[in-house]
């Protein structure tokens, strides 16, 4: 999975970003806590 591309960085360093599984799956997680998150917030709201 190919996340970004960081096209500054030096020769010698590779231009990908490949993140590994742990990564992945901690930013899944986060991204799903911050929707929740979010979802309750609207709610609450009223929107």
């Amino acid at each position: 999975m190919l996340l970004g591309t960081w096209p500054a960085a030096p020769d010698d360093w590779p231009r990908l970003v490949r993140p590994t599984l742990y990564e992945v799956t901690g930013l899944c997680a986060a991204l799903s806590f911050a929707t929740d998150a979010l979802d309750l917030s609207n709610r609450l709201a009223g929107v």
